[in-house]
C-alpha cells in the first residue's frame, strides 16, 4: 500500500483515540476538559449561567463519543465568541447534579 493512506488511516485513528480520550473533570472553580491529563479548555464555575440537555445551533463542541445523543449536556456562559458550550459526560444526570452542587457553593 502507499504510505500515505498508511498516514491517514494512523492520522485517523490517532483523532479517534483522542476523541475518546477526553475526560470532564469539575473542581471548585472551573469545568474542564482534559485529554491524557492535559487540560485543552476551561469553563469557570463564575461564567457558568444555566445548564441543560438541549444542543443549540451555534456552539462549541468538546465531544468524547460518535453518538453523542442522550449524553449532551450544554453549558450557557456569560462570555465568549461561543456562549453554549456542548460536552457530552458518561453520566449526565450525575454530572448535572455535580455541577449543579458546586455552583450552588459559590453562589
Amino acid at each position: 500500500m502507499n504510505l500515505s493512506i498508511w498516514l491517514n488511516v494512523a492520522l485517523v485513528m490517532t483523532l479517534g483515540c483522542a476523541v475518546a480520550s477526553l475526560r470532564y473533570l469539575v473542581d471548585d472553580r472551573s469545568v474542564r476538559v482534559v485529554c491524557w491529563g492535559i487540560t485543552f479548555r476551561k469553563i469557570a464555575l463564575t461564567d457558568i449561567v444555566n445548564i441543560s440537555t438541549d444542543a443549540p445551533f451555534w456552539n462549541e463542541h468538546w465531544c468524547n463519543t460518535f453518538w453523542p445523543f442522550g449524553r449532551i449536556v450544554c453549558l450557557r456562559r456569560r462570555t465568549g465568541l461561543f456562549r453554549n458550550f456542548i460536552i457530552t459526560p458518561k453520566n449526565r444526570d450525575e454530572f448535572i447534579r455535580d455541577l449543579r452542587q458546586r455552583l450552588g457553593q459559590i453562589a
